[in-house]
């Protein structure tokens, strides 16, 4: 009996590692680009949102075009930095106070009409995270990739869209670690349930204690975020809802609070960061809704430092290719075009890919051959300077809107009707020619021939003079 128990847990062990893994494999595109987050900004700036914009600042330095001739001044529009972080006008204009006042950052209005142009204090910062970490005051080479890591410290991918799913920055970061933290224990065979403490959360991410409940609240309101009590003593674990993550990504209603009161991100809006309620949630005593079935075996608790979990991320990519799993019934129900045939992806997409783009286009399934086709002429002519899944659902949005009109897509359908003519011609010529190869083979069809063979003999015989017919030469 405690075997087949033990059967059975393995069972469903292996059966939730799978599905988490393909999950994973499908949310992962849809997340698009990330920002490198420096954790160690958020102690020099004693600020998260500050530490971000820093961080994203730090990035315009490195690789902004142009950035050698124009002196280090970059353009950065406040609706940019929004799209960008998902900081707000007003979180920005606190930020901006904050890298003021340490002097690594200045501001200047440039040109008519005159912009906003930011410069990073390049010297000054190399000076104030020398100080931090004890080292001598050295100006920051970003040539000196070596160099720069020290000063920097390990980084922490953050990614913008969450911050638009959980409502805030803060629910962004936590949700953008908790899924890479799921996605390291779904490789090991772990299950999905985190095991970090407060101060765990606060080490790796730099949030405050009132600012890691209000995030989680945030993130436990929307579904996304499971949480429970475990082990002896009991501690609290928590993990992420993947099935519901998936969904909101993808739709477009992403839900904002305002308020208190759940809505949806106006089209082109940013969502608004929730106001601080009053009182807080103690981190053991959680007022979180508990899943009706916690997990069976609670391993020991596992400290997972930054610089291991962060380098570990910063090789991984987006983009790994996968072994794509055997396709099911269902999958192929849903993979199939309203017409009946079966949906053509580009040949480009990795697996996950394509089964991120099988869940954007359910949203218009009567274009769906159409923005597939649009997605992969786009990609063939490199027009696609995002991620495919990144273009494809501006695509999606424009056919929700019904704006969308299909281009160079018609080009590639077109190509394709005549690649299967084509192939319908060959097949129907190759089935001819095998149809008369076996009837060639038939005693009856042997027979016939040797008969008009014979015929066509006596013939020659009567027509050649001086030869007796029926006589072989």
């Amino acid at each position: 009996m405690r075997e087949r128990r033990f059967a059975a847990q393995a069972r469903n062990d292996t059966w939730q590692a799978g599905t988490q893994s393909r999950d994973l494999a499908i949310i992962w595109p849809l997340l698009g680009r990330h920002i490198a987050f420096h954790r160690r900004l958020v102690d020099l700036t004693e600020n998260v949102k500050a530490a971000l914009l820093l961080s994203q600042t730090i990035y315009w330095t490195r690789h902004g075009r142009d950035i050698e001739s124009t002196g280090g001044w970059f353009l950065k529009t406040t609706e940019q930095w929004e799209m960008e972080t998902g900081l707000s006008v007003k979180e920005q204009i606190s930020a901006r106070e904050v890298l003021r006042t340490l002097a690594v950052l200045s501001e200047q209005r440039i040109g008519i009409p005159a912009k906003l142009h930011y410069r990073l204090c390049v010297d000054q910062l190399g000076n104030l995270l020398s100080e931090r970490i004890g080292r001598a005051s050295t100006r920051l080479d970003w040539g000196d990739g070596a160099a720069v890591a020290e000063l920097l410290g390990p980084s922490l991918a953050y990614h913008r869209r969450l911050a638009g799913i959980g409502g805030g920055v803060h629910a962004g970061l936590l949700l953008s670690r908790a899924l890479h933290l799921t996605r390291l224990q779904t490789k090991r065979r772990w299950d999905a349930w985190i095991r970090n403490s407060a101060s765990q959360w606060a080490e790796d991410i730099g949030l405050t204690r009132r600012e890691l409940d209000t995030a989680r609240r945030d993130l436990a309101h929307i579904g996304v975020w499971d949480e429970t009590l475990a082990g002896v003593p009991p501690t609290l674990i928590a993990r992420v809802r993947l099935d519901c993550l998936l969904a909101l990504l993808a739709s477009e209603a992403v839900p904002i609070k305002q308020h208190g009161v759940l809505g949806h991100a106006p089209d082109g809006g940013i969502p608004a960061i929730t106001p601080a309620r009053n009182g807080e949630s103690s981190w053991r005593e959680s007022r979180l809704l508990v899943p009706p079935n916690p997990p069976n075996q609670i391993r020991q608790n596992r400290h997972h430092s930054s610089s291991e979990t962060a380098n570990l991320y910063i090789q991984g990519s987006t983009s790994d290719s996968v072994q794509q799993p055997p396709v099911s019934e269902q999958g192929r129900e849903e993979a199939r075009s309203p017409s009946g045939g079966e949906l053509i992806f580009p040949e480009s997409l990795l697996p996950d890919e394509r089964a991120s783009a099988l869940v954007l286009i359910r949203r218009c399934p009567e274009q769906a051959q159409a923005l597939l086709d649009e997605l992969s002429a786009r990609m063939q002519a490199k027009a696609v300077h995002t991620s495919p899944i990144a273009y494809l659902r501006g695509l999606v949005n424009r056919a929700v809107a019904g704006e969308f009109v299909p281009e160079l897509g018609q080009r590639v359908a077109a190509a394709r009707r005549r690649r299967r003519q084509e192939l319908l011609e060959r097949q129907q010529r190759e089935a001819e020619e095998q149809r008369l190869a076996a009837e060639r083979e038939t005693p009856e069809y042997q027979a016939r021939t040797a008969e008009r063979r014979e015929e066509i003999r006596r013939m020659l015989d009567v027509l050649r003079p001086g030869r007796p017919p029926g006589k072989k030469p």
